[in-house]
């Protein structure tokens, strides 16, 4: 992932926005947002953090994020922003309509096609599997 910390906490509010898209997060998606912002930032996030993020989401919709910054994210860091979601997407072993109407929603704000998406998802999955 990017080492550019505001990257980070924009991939970090759409994990959360992910998480709980289907109306709560559970401790499996909280752990792998977790370990997904370890990842991208080498610093440890406490599930307090998590809940604050939650939090803030509840005041600013990460969509309406999204589309201010896509003009400014490289398609690498998009690409990031929706692996990260769909990876939490999957955290719990069940998806919801909600969230996946969420990640075509992100991608949307994005600017990101449908098929770029699928292909990008299909090529993740393919990775999670091996």
């Amino acid at each position: 992932m990017s080492d550019d910390t505001s990257s980070c906490d924009v991939i970090l509010k759409a994990m959360v926005a992910m998480a709980s898209a289907d109306g709560h997060l559970d401790s499996r998606e909280v752990g792998l947002i977790q370990e997904i912002f370890k990842d991208c930032t080498g610093n440890a996030l406490g599930a307090d953090a998590v809940a604050r993020a939650a939090h803030q989401n509840e005041a600013e919709d990460i969509r309406d994020v999204l589309a201010d910054l896509a003009p400014s994210l490289d398609l690498t860091t998009k690409d990031e922003i929706l692996c990260a979601a769909y990876r939490v997407l999957l955290a719990d072993n069940r998806v919801a309509g909600e969230e996946r109407k969420e990640l075509h929603e992100m991608a949307r704000a994005l600017h990101i096609s449908e098929i770029h998406l699928s292909a990008l998802l299909e090529e993740l999955a393919a990775s999670l599997h091996e």
